[in-house]
């Protein structure tokens, strides 16, 4: 009974770790590679802080010169619950900025974890003499950030197996709806902007459903097909993400498309593709896997996609702003704090006038790419230019707040180098002192650097203080500013984006603007 009082108290004791190595391996999408990169990484960058956290739990240490077993472990117990009781406290205290959802998934992984923690624990109990188990005791409190590995291993066959289920399931339930349409959209950047655009517009004529927040993976869709794709739905639109090669055509081999748009294609995921011909090759083969009666639609103001060789017939339509060998283009383009307005030039059609509430030329992409969708589809020009201009902010994609005293543009879901440069021209554009916060880029592999050193160039023409999050994922933006002679007193470095927020609000003043340009996963806060 003592031993599995013990075992139990250790379990406590180190429990915010085993729930937060968890929390990680979700971030990185439950895989292990990933996962293992980050934890190299955090090791890495937080050495010193790792050496603090022992001296710390020290006091182990002082048990250890006890003469009298049975007192030394009373003390330990008492001490194991005293540190659970603190530690799991600062926890409640802290705002993770995507906490850790309790999916099934994480629920069956949480359990394994915890009993293989567990075995460690007796195994050591078993071997060691108490005096040393005692001073090993800092050491098991980071025990389970090395050990999930195991644990993830050791769940993935039975998570194999789950996921071929409700996968094939999810099939079953599609091939029962011959009648419905399905449109697929996938991109480096704009995809799920596009989405809700789409969704808008269509939702003028027709019941669709999209799937919903970033459920854009496979088993993020599936689940959407299960649960919430009903018998009344005339048109599904299911976003596609992907950061390795060979997802795209699992999930349109799941969807089986006759609807594709392609947004963009650029140096997002680079780290993991390798190379943007892979990036091209991914995004391009969900056009390739349409049948030939279906349709495309692409962005031609992207080079990649309008040289790219594609290998399947099917009918293709395009838009732009710049490239002007379009079906559909945006011209007179002028933007304000109230929004954006422009004309819409179709190919040998008409030519109207749209006002939208949404900012920025990326906005304007995403607006023409359902645009092009929509008329396809069969939706009337003045049905579209009412829904365009009732379209609502899209949640974290430049949309404005008013925080009292100055205005915030929210930019800040998974920011891209062009998509940055257009939220800063959007900045510039605002009356009033601009402020900046970002934490750069993400994912982006040998290219970070060069796109961090672009980054600061261009933002130091727009922004007039800047606060960088993160110091070591924004090293070579403040670096580059320093160099490019921008005032130091005007570079704030904060270690996290609650940090920069208490900041903003104490430097700006009524009429200010601040642009918040992607947000920085706990995963990669450090």
């Amino acid at each position: 009974m003592s031993r599995l009082l013990f075992i139990a108290s250790v379990i406590c004791f180190a429990f915010v770790p085993l729930k937060e190595s968890l929390h990680i391996l979700q971030q990185n999408r439950y895989q292990n590679a990933r996962y293992r990169t980050w934890l190299w990484d955090m090791i890495r960058q937080r050495k010193q802080e790792l050496g603090k956290s022992i001296l710390f739990l020290m006091p182990f240490a002082v048990l250890c010169t006890l003469r009298d077993e049975a007192l030394a472990y009373r003390l330990l117990i008492l001490l194991l619950w005293l540190y659970a009781y603190i530690i799991y406290r600062l926890d409640q205290r802290h705002t993770y900025i995507k906490p850790l959802v309790y999916t099934h998934r994480v629920k069956r992984m949480l359990s394994v974890h915890i009993l293989l923690f567990g075995l460690w624990v007796w195994l050591l109990s078993c071997l060691l003499s108490w005096r040393l188990l005692v001073f090993c005791m800092p050491f098991v409190f980071y025990l389970p950030w090395v050990h999930l590995i195991i644990a993830a291993m050791l769940c993935e066959p039975l998570e194999r197996t789950i996921k071929r289920w409700y996968v094939e399931d999810a099939k079953d339930r599609l091939a029962k709806r011959s009648d419905l349409m399905r449109v697929a959209i996938t991109g480096s950047y704009g995809k799920t902007s596009v989405k809700h655009i789409l969704h808008g517009l269509l939702s003028e004529q027709y019941y669709t459903y999209m799937s919903p927040h970033s459920f854009n993976n496979l088993m993020g869709l599936t689940l959407s097909i299960r649960t919430q794709l009903k018998a009344l739905h005339q048109i599904f639109i299911a976003e596609m993400g992907a950061d390795h090669v060979g997802e795209i055509r699992q999930l349109a081999h799941l969807i089986q498309p006759r609807f594709a748009i392609i947004t963009a294609v650029g140096p997002q995921h680079l780290a993991t593709f390798g190379s943007l011909e892979r990036i091209a090759a991914e995004k391009m083969s969900l056009v390739e896997q349409l049948p030939k009666d279906g349709t495309a639609v692409l962005n031609y103001d992207n080079e990649i996609i309008r040289n790219y060789p594609l290998r399947n017939s099917c009918h293709i339509l395009t838009y732009g702003i710049h490239y002007t060998q379009v079906d559909v283009r945006a011209s007179q383009i002028q933007y304000s704090s109230q929004g954006t307005s422009f004309w819409v030039e179709v190919k040998d059609g008409e030519r109207f006038a749209l006002t939208t509430r949404l900012l920025g030329e990326h906005n304007v992409l995403n607006l023409l790419a359902a645009i092009t969708a929509a008329i396809a589809l069969g939706v009337p020009i003045k049905k579209i230019q009412g829904a365009v201009s009732r379209l609502p902010y899209i949640e974290h994609r430049l949309e404005v707040h008013n925080m009292g005293n100055f205005h915030l543009l929210d930019d800040a879901y998974n920011s891209n180098p062009l998509g940055a440069s257009y939220a800063l021209q959007v900045l510039a554009a605002m009356e009033g002192k601009h402020f900046l916060l970002t934490p750069g880029f993400l994912d982006l592999g040998r290219e970070s650097k060069q796109a961090h050193i672009a980054y600061a160039k261009e933002m130091m023409k727009c922004a007039d203080e800047i606060l960088l999050i993160g110091k070591t994922q924004t090293r070579d933006i403040a670096d580059t500013l320093r160099q490019e002679g921008y005032p130091d007193a005007q570079i704030h470095v904060c270690d996290s984006t609650r940090e920069a927020f208490v900041l903003l609000r104490q430097m700006a003043q009524k009429g200010d603007w601040a642009l918040i340009e992607n947000d920085l996963p706990d995963a990669f806060n450090y």
